[in-house]
């Protein structure tokens, strides 16, 4: 019994030792931390309508329903989403968009038109581009009509029509939007010689009803 008294006795002499060197106190359960709760400061987090601290006064024109101010917002985000490899932040350019676009804001029209058509911040939807396309190209918006006529051309949203194809890209082409008259003469060798005269007299035709801008936005972004 004494040896076994003797070797506790030790034991916690040795115990009280080791702590004392260590400066610590006997182990206690450690309450875990509370949680970091994310906010606008948070390393890491993106803001993606930065436009508030870029350009005030653009934010307050938008905020007040004016579609360009909206428009040029939602570009810049796009812009920065593409630049940043942010794809979330194509949500916030579509909202933007889409109240200029409700507006009957042509360039916003065409764009929302193709974020359907590339399904890029939206579900990828062939008839709401098609119908985006087209509010704009009744309002004689060139791209928007060349948009249209490849719609036709591929059968996306549409029945495949060729004759539908060439009317839109002529249209497109004689107004001046970019490779519009390439795609259409593709698309010439696929109709017959009566074909293709009733497609140009509907050209003619509706052209001579649509509006004509005076001044065509030709650029959309790389990858519209």
């Amino acid at each position: 019994m004494g040896l076994v008294t003797l070797m506790m006795i030790t034991s916690a002499a040795l115990w009280v030792y080791v702590n004392e060197l260590a400066g610590t106190k006997p182990a206690e359960f450690i309450q875990d931390e509370p949680l970091q709760v994310a906010s606008d400061q948070t390393p890491g987090h993106t803001i993606h309508d930065e436009s508030l601290k870029d350009n005030p006064d653009l934010h307050r024109a938008a905020e007040r329903g004016d579609a360009e101010a909206q428009y040029r917002i939602g570009m810049a985000i796009v812009q920065r989403s593409w630049e940043r490899s942010e794809p979330f932040a194509m949500l916030d350019a579509v909202t933007w968009i889409r109240k200029a676009a409700d507006q009957n804001y042509i360039p916003a029209q065409r764009v929302l038109g193709a974020l359907y058509e590339k399904g890029r911040g939206l579900i990828q939807d062939y008839g709401l581009a098609h119908d985006w396309y087209l509010r704009a190209a009744e309002q004689g918006d060139a791209p928007a009509m060349a948009r249209l006529g490849m719609m036709f051309a591929r059968g996306h949203g549409v029945k495949q029509d060729f004759a539908q194809a060439y009317m839109w890209l002529n249209l497109a082409s004689g107004r001046g939007a970019l490779g519009a008259e390439s795609e259409r003469n593709k698309i010439h060798g696929m109709l017959s010689p009566a074909e293709l005269e009733a497609a140009q007299e509907r050209s003619r035709s509706l052209d001579a009803k649509l509006p004509r801008l005076a001044a065509q936005s030709q650029i959309l972004p790389i990858g519209f």
